[in-house]
């Protein structure tokens, strides 16, 4: 058997040799930036020390250390990017605060901020902000200037009203509410059409405007322990809409298109003045948690309701 070795052009090893160069450099370079990329980022617990390495703070954590203000001097570290300023006494935050533009998440709950000042509404890059369990009276106008902003926490304040600039935030997607004494939605709240979360619990709601429901991503709405008297027609258009919190309210009646919530899970009914529910429950084909306590419904109803929802856990 003859075997015949055949010359190898070296235009064509020349070729090899720098595809495998590419290649095994590439390979180095994700490796280094990967390796770049999951290097802990250090986070500073001291203002002071922070102040002696600005070009290095990129983390802040003054949680429950007795600050009483964000003071001017914390916004000369303008690469923060994100800050735990939680359980202080703040009060106030200074206007010197929109130098850092390079902000994406803070969280300033447990203090006894009152109002935000201009220059925070100019924080661009902003995606998370706690504000929960503060001295906020409204929902500023500001709000809707921060595009990029994703959740917003602001239960336990003392909001009265939302702005309408509310139909500018596109990028939110998670907003709480709850706990306020909110007495009203604005129509505008239906344009925050990245909204899949929003829990307006423990308010003093009367009515929800219609638009609410037109928001395609709406997963989770919690409407419970408000004075709502009745829901808008339009709650059939929520098709997305999985839980659905209506407990402890005033309600009587419900809308016939309830039963085209074809995504809803979980829905909460209890402790209302209803005595019948939709016909046509069998269209609610994913539902697994209806809860009815508190109501006046007769014997007949029950057994109608069991009979349409054999597979639901419901709790009378």
């Amino acid at each position: 058997m003859q075997i015949i070795i055949r010359k190898i052009p070296v235009s064509l090893i020349q070729k090899l040799v720098a595809c495998l160069f590419i290649l095994t450099g590439g390979i180095i370079n994700l490796v280094n930036a990967q390796a770049i990329e999951s290097t802990p980022t250090k986070t500073f617990y001291q203002v002071q020390e922070a102040l002696a390495h600005k070009e290095e703070v990129y983390h802040l954590n003054i949680r429950q250390q007795q600050y009483y203000s964000f003071t001017p001097d914390i916004c000369q570290l303008t690469k923060l990017e994100f800050v735990n300023a939680m359980k202080n006494k703040i009060a106030d935050i200074a206007p010197e605060i929109g130098k850092l533009q390079y902000l994406r998440e803070i969280n300033f709950s447990e203090n006894e901020i009152r109002d935000l000042p201009p220059s925070f509404f100019t924080l661009q890059q902003l995606e998370q902000a706690d504000f929960s369990h503060n001295q906020l009276t409204e929902f500023a106008r500001g709000f809707g200037q921060l595009s990029r902003l994703r959740v917003l926490q602001l239960h336990y304040n003392k909001i009265r009203a939302v702005a309408p600039q509310i139909a500018q935030m596109h990028a939110l997607e998670t907003l709480n509410l709850s706990y306020n004494h909110l007495e009203m939605l604005p129509t505008e709240i239906g344009h925050s059409a990245a909204l899949k979360d929003l829990a307006v619990s423990q308010n003093q709601l009367r009515q929800v405007p219609g638009s609410l429901f037109k928001l395609s991503h709406l997963k989770t709405l919690a409407l419970d322990f408000n004075q709502l008297t009745a829901l808008p027609r339009q709650l059939g258009q929520a098709k997305s809409l999985q839980t659905l919190l209506l407990g402890n309210n005033q309600l009587k009646v419900l809308p016939a298109e309830l039963t085209k919530l074809e995504n809803l899970e979980l829905l909460d009914l209890s402790h209302n003045q209803i005595s019948n529910l939709p016909i046509k429950l069998k269209k609610l084909k994913r539902l697994r948690t209806l809860l009815l306590a508190g109501n006046p419904i007769s014997a007949t109803e029950k057994d109608r309701i069991q009979k349409e929802l054999p597979h639901t856990f419901i709790q009378f």
